[in-house]
């Protein structure tokens, strides 16, 4: 079930900004610290649940992607 949450427009408006920084060439930083703000930004809006699934997600590394299933020919 989806939950519906109010974005500021403000905070839209910031990651977007944030991200085309973080894809310029002239940009004064690395990518990751313009991530690291658009992930602290959007963090807030997540409930408590949604934390942890975060932190099972990163605790089980879900980001990878599967191991090839390898098979031994007799």
């Amino acid at each position: 079930m989806a939950n519906t949450v109010l974005l500021n427009d403000y905070d839209i408006l910031d990651v977007v900004l944030l991200c085309h920084a973080a894809l310029a060439q002239d940009s004064p930083e690395p990518p990751t610290f313009y991530l690291n703000k658009i992930l602290n930004l959007y963090f807030g809006y997540l409930n408590s649940e949604q934390r942890k699934e975060v932190e099972v997600y990163l605790a089980e590394k879900k980001y990878l992607p599967p191991a090839p299933k390898i098979e031994i020919a007799k």
